[in-house]
């Protein structure tokens, strides 16, 4: 529809036509151009309209964020200390709430010796540990004090998985909870937390490690952390059994506080939008130490046994020699020795034995008891016997002819792919001890008469 202009109608309008079509023609263009104009013009010359009200529900009851937006998590890493159980490290979960202040570190593990039954308990294998709760400020302080290095971690978790972490941990602690079955291997500080980000990551942890070889087992790494506490190496060493010689995965090995810090730094996880991220948001120091790091490797000892074997089995020749020639202070020396090695057999033996009997899986069927047998007991009383009568006996011989037969049977067992563990260190020094105590013995015998104490001993000898 055109507009038309007052003139094409052929002249002025009456007077009295003015009053009533003026307004109707001076409409008309406006419309004109409103149902001609593009919709973007022609809502520009709309005018404007009043703004919306706020819906008042909206302005009470704004949408909540979600649970866990406010929480931080940070997975802590002690490094070594001084003790045998803090050679392996430590670690802990702390979470922060920066609504409320909250802010607590979650530690498994936790273990009281002067605990009535505690050593009784233990040697069964039956170890009932705890997980405990404590503000951070005392945490980092103990540390400190006791100069550990602490590593922390910052988990980029989704808030429905931080949320979901701090309920699994504030469940642990309450009373009925908090004590747990605790193993020095498969349920410890390291693995409890493991577990916990695993549930949370709906199993992303395990399906990343399991199954991956590592190239190493219980024992390397166990003799890789210890190797700096000549007792504590000796000790557990002693004590693994053929299970410590079996290869471990990459989930398993997270059983090493710094290996689960390690996993997690360069783990990658899925969203609940499809995207993928480092599990590690950030990762800082928040306590030095003056403490060199964990060992790399494991140290290899093997020629350091054998070479302490063989001067111990030098030492024993020598002084049944000198025993044999009548000499008071190689006959002392010899008996205090053979004591001593034997008492040592006689209790390593018999607790490899009664270890049958309890839940430490990771020391049955340990193949030291072939080293280190019950029958040395009778070795040293059969040395005693020999230094007081001045002549060997059929039981003593006999003692000490078994030890040395389960000492081989031990080596060859080693030697055999199937059936090897990881004692070879052991057989390299109990081996030449039992033959330097055969050795002393046998050739006593064959000599066929008493040592030479002197002419009053070797009668009453006789």
């Amino acid at each position: 529809m055109r507009r038309r202009r007052p003139s094409a109608i052929g002249g002025p309008n009456p007077p009295s036509a003015v009053p009533t079509r003026l307004p109707l023609l001076r409409t008309l263009p406006a419309l004109l151009l409103l149902l001609t104009a593009p919709p973007s013009f022609a809502a520009a010359q709309e005018p404007d309209s009043p703004p919306t009200p706020p819906n008042p529900q909206d302005t009470l009851h704004p949408t909540p964020p979600p649970p866990g937006s406010s929480l931080s998590v940070y997975l802590l890493t002690i490094e070594p200390g001084d003790l045998v159980y803090e050679l392996f490290g430590h670690n802990a979960l702390v979470v922060r709430d920066s609504e409320t202040g909250y802010e607590e570190a979650f530690n498994y593990g936790i273990f009281d010796k002067r605990a009535a039954g505690f050593y009784v308990s233990f040697a069964k294998g039956l170890m009932m540990y705890r997980v405990d709760s404590d503000p951070l400020s005392i945490v980092l302080d103990d540390y400190r004090d006791r100069n550990r290095r602490v590593w922390a971690q910052e988990l980029d978790l989704e808030p429905a998985r931080k949320a979901r972490l701090l309920r699994i941990l504030q469940t642990d602690v309450l009373p009925e909870n908090r004590v747990y079955r605790y193993h020095y291997y498969l349920n410890n500080c390291s693995t409890k937390l493991r577990d916990a980000l695993d549930t949370v990551l709906d199993g992303q942890l395990r399906a990343a490690t399991q199954g991956t070889p590592t190239g190493s087992t219980w024992r390397r790494d166990t003799r890789r952390l210890t190797s700096t506490d000549a007792v504590g190496y000796l000790a557990i060493d002693l004590a693994l059994g053929p299970k410590g010689d079996e290869p471990t995965d990459r989930w398993e090995e997270m059983w090493i506080p710094m290996k689960l810090r390690d996993t997690a730094g360069a783990l990658l996880v899925a969203r609940a939008d499809g995207t993928r991220t480092p599990l590690v948001r950030s990762e800082e120091l928040w306590v030095d130490s003056t403490r060199e790091h964990e060992p790399v490797t494991a140290p290899s000892l093997d020629l350091l046994f054998l070479l302490c074997g063989l001067v111990a089995g030098l030492v024993l020749s020598f002084l049944g020699y000198r025993s044999a020639a009548g000499s008071r202070l190689g006959r002392l020396g010899l008996g205090l020795t053979a004591s001593i090695w034997g008492l040592f057999c006689f209790v390593a033996g018999a607790a490899f034995i009664g270890i049958y009997w309890t839940d430490h899986d990771f020391i049955r069927w340990n193949q030291n008891v072939l080293l280190f047998s019950p029958l040395g007991l009778g070795v040293g009383a059969g040395v005693l016997r020999m230094l007081r009568k001045g002549r060997t006996s059929v039981w003593g011989r006999r003692f000490v002819l078994g030890a040395l037969a389960l000492a081989v049977v031990a080596l060859i067992l080693n030697l055999i792919p199937a059936t090897s563990t990881g004692n070879r260190q052991f057989i390299a020094f109990a081996l030449p001890v039992h033959l330097a105590i055969c050795w002393v013995m046998l050739g006593i015998h064959r000599m066929d008469h008493a040592l030479v104490y002197g002419d009053s001993v070797s009668g009453r000898g006789r």
